[in-house]
């Protein structure tokens, strides 16, 4: 989803969760692969991986470290995790019962949005899918920058700076991450060990998850969801936005952040890619990752 950072009306009290994504699986019956732990890809390599992009890939699995990971200096840059940030949003709703749950509702204002299926009420679920701003810039407005603040910086998610409009901090340049912080933040959310409650955890995977019946906005964005064999869970979220007074060189940045599980194993990851076209963002960056998890023997 491409996000012009304009102002959006609403409010979110989130809980800065681990914004992880999971993924699980591979194909049944056949051991999950992974190349050597701690050996990052060539130069070579990762540009042919990103087709001329500037990007970055970088995978852990939990339990070992083995690490997986394409295009060096670029990991540790820090952008803008425009709705990527719905993850920890989400957890942090949670966590503060703003949200009860993914079923947990918010009414639509009336005032027509540019993508029709945020017309219409939420739920945490479908606001998810559907990367339904307004719905967690109103978590936002219920949270408000003290508590966010104070989130962010137990997750240390990137420069933990919630300053500004607190409706917006996510979208523009207030609040950066990079790759390498992601994949961390990731991991300790699948390995339990953000400060927010198991239950926040529960509900926030269980939003992730992507699957053959994902609701068609998903699948549209994603169409190699048919593809993931159903031994394999496998979860994420992505992101777009062109941080508002910056277009310029690189300024679109896409993201898919999530996990992969399968056979007892779990792997998070983070992909980023930057560049001048505004149709190489999230979406873009999600089937990077699911073309590398493939060519890594993952799926």
């Amino acid at each position: 989803m491409t996000l012009r950072m304009r102002p959006l009306a609403a409010a979110a009290r989130l809980l800065a969760a681990p914004l992880l994504l999971l993924a699980a699986g591979c194909t049944q019956g056949a051991a999950a692969t992974i190349p050597d732990p701690g050996v990052p890809r060539t130069p070579k390599a990762a540009a042919s991986r990103f087709s001329g992009l500037v990007g970055c890939f970088t995978m852990v699995e939990l339990g070992t470290g083995a690490t997986v990971e394409y295009g060096g200096d670029e990991c540790d840059v820090r952008t803008t995790p425009a709705s990527t940030f719905k993850i920890p949003n989400a957890l942090i709703a949670v966590d503060t019962g703003v949200v009860q749950d993914e079923t947990t509702v918010f009414r639509w204002d009336g005032k027509e949005r540019w993508r029709a299926t945020w017309n219409r009420d939420h739920s945490l679920a479908t606001a998810m899918w559907h990367s339904t701003v307004w719905y967690f810039q109103r978590i936002a407005e219920q949270v408000g920058e003290p508590r966010y603040r104070a989130y962010l910086s137990a997750f240390r998610y990137g420069n933990a700076d919630p300053s500004g409009d607190v409706t917006m901090f996510w979208l523009n340049d207030t609040l950066t991450i990079s790759p390498r912080e992601e994949r961390r933040f990731l991991a300790a959310l699948y390995e339990n060990k953000l400060p927010v409650s198991p239950r926040a955890t529960t509900v926030v995977k269980k939003t992730l998850e992507l699957r053959g019946d994902a609701v068609e906005h998903v699948r549209d964005r994603l169409p190699f969801i048919d593809q993931i064999p159903a031994s394999v869970v496998f979860s994420g979220k992505t992101g777009s936005a062109v941080p508002e007074g910056q277009r310029g060189p690189l300024s679109m940045v896409g993201w898919f952040v999530g996990a992969l599980e399968k056979e007892g194993r779990t792997w998070v990851f983070a992909c980023r890619i930057r560049s001048n076209d505004e149709t190489k963002i999230g979406p873009e960056a999600a089937k990077i990752t699911y073309d590398i998890l493939k060519g890594e023997g993952m799926l």
